[in-house]
């Protein structure tokens, strides 16, 4: 039996390849200074540091792992189990992007035009949201009442459909909340017609939604009257809207693309580069008009709690449906429009039922065209034969493979004992603090 991990690494001769996650950057870094966040009580949410420790353990088959086989030519490996967190492992929050972009796609953009919207805020007021994080909530409320205020006045009676995204970072991965919605370049009449229309003009939206936040924020008692009035008396208030990106009726592929982007990680691994020994994160994001720079450099442990600024709270909902597109609407014409299913049979052959049968190995397979259920010895499908989570079977197996490596330094996560080099007495790469400018 061999060995393997979660995600792939590489296609080789279109043969599967897992990667290894303990050597990308961004697990160096949280496992260096993790334990120092917990030590200096920085992890403002239990959440942050839960997702933390799943991310150190996500591909490590010592945490676990499902053993896969082959019938025709008996060949074995083992496949450790994943973190699933949500905006922080890039692997597992990808293949949540993948499976989205089907979903959505599939059950819930109807084939007419649709256009992106976005409403961001003014970096005065971004630390609220930072502290008050039930507030981005109330902001998707705000855009939904706008929508249907401008295009219940453009058509009466029609809905358009909508879905908000909430997206809490900026090109360099700073708390930056804003409001992505892809809505449709028209409404729905109460018959299911669509009807198309003009977008909403910037000039009418912008000042709207600024009245409306600062509204809320004095409601509950997070600025004063006199703040608010003078921001609205700007010339350039802070508050902005986008709404130049368009895609066709019979564009799918743009559609569910869109919406992928939407729903992206905070952050690219590519992008990130961490040195072990100045213990420094440099970040490349595009370039910057302001700052006339396309890099931010940081010290691990401030990176580390940037990061941890855009994991969402359990339960917490960023993404949501309105209009034409909400779960009641979408449940009513569903029930209107279910019929007794046709019983049909068709052959499927095993390979086919085997990516079926697995929502992973269909994604992966999507994306990197190549089969992780197909056996590299002999092309047959292979099969989940076992699910192993008991600590001391998963160090008998490992310890059979040659793969059990317990962790010896603390706060290190699983996997070899990592050595660390002396720290010297001043870092290589300096870094300054960076204005939330994003």
């Amino acid at each position: 039996m061999q060995g393997c991990t979660h995600a792939p690494q590489a296609v080789v001769g279109r043969v599967y390849r897992p990667r290894k996650p303990r050597a990308s950057a961004l697990y160096q870094c949280a496992a260096r200074h993790a334990p120092d966040l917990r030590a200096s009580g920085r992890f403002g949410r239990r959440v942050e540091e839960n997702v933390i420790g799943r991310f150190l353990a996500c591909g490590d088959p010592q945490h676990g792992f499902a053993r896969i086989y082959c019938d025709q030519c008996r060949y074995a490996c083992i496949l450790a189990f994943s973190c699933k967190a949500r905006y922080f492992c890039p692997s597992c929050h990808q293949k949540r992007v993948l499976a989205y972009g089907e979903w959505v796609e599939a059950n819930v953009l109807a084939p007419v035009p649709h256009r992106q919207y976005v409403f961001t805020l003014p970096r005065l007021l971004r630390p609220i949201f930072a502290r008050r994080r039930t507030l981005l909530g109330r902001l998707c409320n705000i855009v939904e009442r706008l929508f249907a205020r401008f295009y219940a006045s453009a058509r009466p009676g029609a809905r358009p459909g909508i879905i908000l995204f909430v997206q809490t970072f900026g090109d360099l991965v700073n708390f930056n909340p804003h409001i992505h919605v892809l809505a449709t370049d028209g409404a729905f009449d109460p018959d299911g017609g669509f009807a198309g229309l003009p977008p909403i003009p910037r000039k009418l939206i912008e000042p709207w939604f600024g009245a409306e936040v600062l509204s809320l924020l004095r409601r509950e008692g997070l600025v004063s009257e006199t703040l608010a009035g003078r921001m609205l008396a700007w010339r350039h208030t802070g508050f902005s809207a986008h709404n130049g990106v368009r895609v066709r009726a019979k564009d799918a592929a743009g559609r569910r693309r869109l919406a992928q982007y939407m729903l992206r990680a905070p952050f690219s691994l590519e992008k990130m580069s961490y040195d072990l020994k100045s213990e420094t994160v440099i970040y490349r994001s595009r370039m910057h008009k302001t700052l006339k720079r396309n890099f931010q450099i940081m010290h691990g442990a401030d990176w580390l709690a940037q990061l941890c600024a855009h994991i969402p709270d359990r339960f917490e909902h960023l993404v949501r449906y309105a209009g034409w597109y909400s779960n009641r609407s979408r449940g009513k014409r569903t029930r209107m429009e279910a019929q007794p299913a046709e019983v049909t049979t068709r052959e499927v052959d095993a390979r086919e039922a085997a990516r079926v049968r697995s929502t992973w190995a269909r994604l992966i397979h999507k994306v990197y065209e190549v089969d992780p259920l197909e056996c590299p010895r002999c092309k047959s499908p292979m099969r989940v034969i076992a699910l192993i989570d008991d600590k001391a079977v998963i160090r008998k197996i490992l310890s059979h493979l040659g793969l059990w490596a317990p962790q010896t330094a603390a706060g290190r996560g699983p996997g070899p004992p990592v050595t660390d080099p002396p720290r010297p007495a001043a870092p290589i790469l300096t870094y300054h603090a960076v204005p939330d400018i994003a």
